[in-house]
């Protein structure tokens, strides 16, 4: 997968969050009412800190280059997918190509939240917003890039991993 394209994945991916201080409004998905089971045990506020924070730590990760630190919050079966590339399966295939992302140089690297939302029993959960970034293209040239993401998370062992991931750009194709 190109370098510029996982950059553009990797913006988007996760993860995230100038916006982040930001309280996110709630949308209609969000404000769905759980089951009378999963509202007694499922703490939607503490569950959407919980992710806008796993956000905010990917862009600081991706900042200072430490792959090692974003894999935490991918689970084994990941899906990433980006504009231009083949869908990325598995967190092996994954760590490599944050890995091949961190080597153009990432910059400037925002996401901003537009809302995270919950299925009715807490168990799953998806974050979507937009994002900007500065990377180098494969001459070296700084290259800036902007779009949307959308990531899945799942609630494994107690915490909220993302299972799949997808980013595209705003700007329409040649």
């Amino acid at each position: 997968m190109r370098s510029r394209d996982r950059v553009v994945l990797a913006a988007a991916g996760s993860l995230f969050l100038l916006g982040c201080g930001k309280g996110t409004s709630a949308t209609a998905d969000s404000a769905a009412t759980a089951s009378s089971t999963a509202s007694a045990t499922f703490d939607k506020n503490a569950a959407r800190a919980e992710i806008l924070g796993a956000d905010s730590a990917f862009v600081r990760a991706m900042m200072a280059k430490n792959v090692d630190s974003l894999m935490p919050y991918y689970d084994e079966s990941v899906v990433s997918m980006s504009e231009g590339g083949k869908a990325v399966k598995g967190l092996a295939d994954v760590r490599a190509s944050y890995n091949q992302a961190v080597k153009a140089n990432p910059s400037n690297l925002t996401f901003q939240s537009e809302g995270v939302n919950f299925s009715d029993d807490g168990t799953m959960a998806w974050d979507y917003g937009t994002y900007s970034s500065t990377a180098n293209d494969a001459k070296g040239k700084p290259l800036k890039s902007s779009g949307n993401f959308l990531n899945v998370w799942k609630k494994v062992g107690g915490h909220w991993r993302i299972v799949a991931e997808i980013s595209n750009s705003d700007k329409a194709g040649p």
